[in-house]
């Protein structure tokens, strides 16, 4: 285990130091937060494999709890032991970046509402694992053979609930939003969703300037709670036609129903990697046990690491699409440039990533390519208008 500690620490450094002095980052900032944004990704990249992995050689500890008569009592101390190491060995990475973020001037929260928002996020991660261990621990013991088929037809309605409730009761746990309110830019967003075929859909305005001084605003939640929000640094900062023509952007996932696609995709992805693990797992005698189960975390996070660039690959092409519809609708581009690069500044972060590290963590095309998209859409009318 030393040896992996050790080679995890050369591999923290030397990451750190690539990314900080050598790494070729192209930003409207002076500053490297860019490249480290990047260096803080990779250091963390592995720290779950690395704690399950410690786990799994920590054999005696998983028998000690298996020896635990109580189903509940055994699974619930189980889950605190994996989501308290998995806060301990985050926390000085995530404490670091906080603390840059807030000296950058990216980030504008306390330190005391930043801890309380990471132990809540802790918190509903315990409650999650345990009602998923739980109810794994079950199904395993019921139907050894076919147990990854049953826990995918459990997860449909679980993932459908989740993902309904989630602008509800969730995200009101972390953030105030309230009704955009009256007055020239919600008429005009109201117009752009009128000619777009939705009035459905419910304007929010989230207040985000007690956190960050970045700006954004995204699509969220399915059947009659579809809301497109909003940032109320978006508001603050940045000129009507600006915000307009990121609100076509967020038009434009809504009427596509990019929110259904992804919660298909995560679903059929689902459906793979469980039958990958209940394949792998038909030899094993005690396939529900602890020790058992802190393996097929293991593989799990393996498999959806290996995975990751692909489901990163079909957002990028998401937001492609959807970078293509508030270009057609939107008459004067000049203000998209300028609202790119408003983007790129306040956030400061690298506009132009490198192929490799798009691959591995980016969900966006970067700034960079988005402005060259619109200039060419701009000489293009200008040559055919």
């Amino acid at each position: 285990m030393k040896k992996w500690m050790i080679g995890y620490t050369v591999y923290v450094m030397l990451i750190f130091l690539y990314f900080y002095y050598f790494y070729p980052l192209t930003s409207f900032s002076d500053t490297r937060f860019g490249a480290l944004a990047h260096a803080f990704f990779f250091a963390m990249w592995p720290l779950q494999l690395l704690m399950l992995y410690m786990l799994i050689k920590k054999t005696n500890l998983m028998e000690q709890l298996e020896q635990i008569r109580s189903e509940i009592k055994k699974v619930l101390l189980y889950v605190t032991l994996l989501t308290v190491l998995d806060y301990l060995i985050h926390f000085p990475f995530r404490f670091l970046w906080y603390s840059i973020g807030v000296k950058e001037g990216i980030g504008t929260q306390g330190f005391l509402s930043w801890l309380v928002e990471q132990l809540l996020h802790t918190g509903m991660l315990w409650l999650s694992l345990s009602f998923i261990v739980l109810i794994t621990r079950a199904v395993m013991k019921r139907w050894p053979k076919i147990w990854g088929v049953i826990l995918w037809f459990l997860a449909i309605p679980v993932v459908l609930f989740v993902v309904f409730v989630q602008p509800i009761w969730i995200d009101p746990l972390f953030d105030d939003f309230s009704l955009l309110q009256e007055g020239e830019l919600r008429e005009e967003i109201e117009m752009l969703t009128a000619d777009a075929g939705i009035n459905e859909a419910t304007l929010l305005v989230v207040n985000k300037s007690e956190k960050v001084s970045t700006y954004n605003a995204y699509v969220t939640g399915i059947f009659n709670h579809a809301r497109i929000v909003l940032w109320d640094t978006t508001i603050a900062g940045m000129q009507q036609n600006e915000i307009l023509f990121i609100m076509a952007h967020e038009i434009a996932h809504y009427i596509y129903h990019h929110v259904y696609w992804g919660v298909g995709l995560y679903l059929l992805l689902t459906l793979v990697v469980l039958m990958v693990l209940q394949q792998w797992t038909r030899s094993w005698k005690s396939v529900y046990s602890l020790s058992s189960l802190t393996k097929l975390l293991f593989m799990t996070v393996a498999i959806l690491m290996l995975l990751q660039p692909l489901s990163l690959w079909v957002s990028r092409e998401m937001e492609n699409q959807a970078d293509q519809y508030a270009i057609n609708h939107t008459e004067d581009l000049s203000p998209a440039l300028t609202s790119y690069r408003q983007l790129a500044e306040q956030s400061k972060a690298d506009i132009s990533p490198a192929p490799w590290i798009r691959w591995f963590r980016s969900s966006h095309p970067s700034i960079a390519d988005r402005i060259e998209r619109i200039k060419k859409e701009i000489e293009n009318r200008e040559t055919n208008p």
